[in-house]
């Protein structure tokens, strides 16, 4: 789960984490690119007692380009991901307009 500052809180109560996940919004940021149809979202994903370990808190993924470069970054942290998501979205933009 996140706390009020979007940051990780473990939670042992399996019910809670799963309402909590149910309720709230997990999209931190979505980038569409009207004309190229390619959309970059950045996401929180949890982690639940199956995935036991220093798993990705938070996933960017990228979707609506060639199949080899629609993918998944993961990160541990709220601030990391959404700076990837920049970067992704400004290196996208690059590569659109030749630059």
């Amino acid at each position: 789960m996140l706390d009020a500052k979007n940051r990780p809180v473990e939670v042992f109560d399996c019910d809670e984490w799963s309402r909590w996940m149910t309720e709230n919004e997990l999209i931190f940021r979505r980038t569409l690119l009207d004309e190229s149809g390619v959309t970059v979202a950045t996401r929180f994903r949890g982690v639940s007692a199956q995935n036991i370990g220093e798993g990705s808190l938070f996933v960017t993924r990228i979707a609506g380009m060639e199949a080899r470069d629609n993918r998944s970054y993961g990160a541990h942290t709220l601030d990391e991901a959404l700076e990837r998501h920049e970067r992704i979205v400004q290196k996208i933009l690059r590569m659109l307009t030749g630059r």
